[in-house]
């Protein structure tokens, strides 16, 4: 201590002798008078001043910075680990489909050690997807023990429910980790669920060994099924392309799903306390939206769904197949309901076969107006905004390309006509003007109409 104390000594000792002579040698030389040696001292010490205030200023930044970043590393490895600790831990404790004391308060203490770094919004959303999660994989037994699905999800191409779950926890672990602007595109999000569930579907497990068996099964479970009503509605939608799956004490509900080419589902399944009917065309909002303003219920993207109406609607769950064995007027009701649906089904498909070949063009909107409704609309104000409905002519084969203005405005239809070469062409009582009659309603022959129109009418 004293010879440190020594060496600091000496050197400002040294640093005094050294200022004296350099200010004696600049005297002496005339390089400053006396009076300009203290200004210049002057100015020299307060520069070394402020540069010792900016440097002790940049290097405590400096140092901050280097510390704050050293302990978000720090944080982001500590919550990446107990991230992937919880999914561990979550599959340990479900995968025997039953929840024991013990792991229970495992995952009670893993939970707490999320809930330690996790943004308190996040966790709420962790909390739910894991409700979900263990209700599917370890059903309370006082509830009957039976797995339920999401209503919003239609049965043969939905997500597995605890494959769903694990999504929704990671992608709230995802947005703590990386930040609120991380978000999951939906169409992604889905085609990567169903293609994961499609697959564990259609794989055998060695405890499992029935999926075989599922076409004896539903045809045993429907011979015994009133001849007049049933068996002719399930020979009817045979021979439309649609195919019944379930309905058998493994599966107490239904799905139909067709063979044809159509995308389309239906089916009847069970969810909070109420059997539904849910229709679906993959992600396409013009199907469910005038399901919904005809029909009711809900809706979400391309899927539709209603509960059951009375005196159905408080089937108990598990019951529905020995319900509907048993009560003809159930047979009805679901019969009634597959056949307006299969219908819908089958005019939506029939005009998106159009719609897909249409070419796409700037400026221009292409949607389907009450599933057999072609709509072209041209986003032009000069003109009125023109739009052509394309539509077949009740049933004749015959469809019809009919040109129209949002603003009902007939001198902006005029000189649209004009300017296609059109003006001899009338307005109808509807209020089209019919530009072509197209004597086929095949997709190839009525989307190359479409496309000339559209080519004409645009500027």
């Amino acid at each position: 201590m004293k010879k440190g104390q020594l060496t600091q000594y000496k050197i400002i000792t040294i640093t005094a002798v050294l200022v004296v002579l350099a200010c004696s040698f600049a005297i002496y030389l005339r390089l400053f008078t006396e009076k300009e040696l203290w200004y210049e001292m002057f100015a020299a010490v307060l520069g070394v001043i402020i540069t010792a205030i900016i440097t002790m200023i940049l290097l405590r930044g400096q140092s901050d910075n280097d510390v704050e970043r050293e302990r978000a590393s720090k944080i982001f490895g500590e919550k990446l680990k107990i991230y992937q600790e919880y999914l561990c831990t979550l599959c340990d404790v479900i995968k025997d489909r039953k929840l024991t004391d013990e792991e229970k308060i495992r995952l009670e203490f893993q939970t707490s050690y999320v809930a330690m770094h996790c943004n308190p919004a996040y966790i709420v959303k962790i909390s739910e997807a894991v409700r979900d999660l263990i209700k599917y994989c370890c059903p309370d037994e006082s509830d009957g023990g039976q797995k339920r699905i999401n209503p919003n999800l239609s049965m043969s191409d939905s997500p597995d429910p605890l494959l769903n779950s694990l999504f929704c926890i990671v992608e709230a672990f995802r947005k703590d980790l990386y930040g609120d602007n991380f978000n999951f595109k939906y169409e992604d999000t889905m085609a990567t669920l169903v293609n994961f569930s499609s697959a564990y579907r259609n794989a055998k497990s060695d405890d499992d060994n029935e999926g075989d068996e599922i076409a004896q099964q539903v045809e045993a479970t429907t011979q015994n099924y009133d001849a007049d009503q049933w068996d002719d509605a399930l020979q009817k939608w045979e021979k439309q392309g649609w195919n019944l799956e379930g309905l058998s004490d493994r599966y107490d509900g239904f799905r139909l799903v067709n063979r044809t080419g159509n995308p389309g589902i239906i089916n009847v399944g069970f969810w909070h306390g109420h059997y539904y009917i849910q229709a679906s065309y993959r992600n396409d909002s013009d199907f469910s939206k005038p399901l919904k303003w005809e029909k009711g219920g809900r809706r979400n993207y391309g899927q539709w769904w209603q509960y059951l109406a009375e005196p159905y609607y408080d089937i108990p769950e598990r019951q529905f197949v020995e319900t509907f064995k048993s009560n003809k007027n159930l047979q009805q009701y679901i019969t009634d309901y597959m056949n307006l649906l299969i219908d819908i089904e089958s005019r939506h498909h029939r005009t998106v076969t159009w719609k897909d070949k249409v070419k796409r063009y700037e400026n221009w909107k292409i949607f389907i107006w009450y599933w057999d409704m072609l709509a072209c609309e041209y986003e032009n104000e000069e003109e009125g905004i023109p739009y052509m409905d394309i539509i077949e002519k009740d049933k004749s084969g015959i469809v019809l390309i009919q040109l129209a203005n949002r603003q009902n405005d007939m001198a902006k239809l005029r000189n649209t006509l004009k300017r296609i070469g059109c003006e001899n062409k009338e307005k109808q009582e509807n209020g089209y003007v019919i530009l072509e009659e197209v004597h086929s309603v095949m997709a190839e022959d009525v989307a190359a109409r479409v496309n000339y129109w559209i080519d004409k009418i645009r500027l």
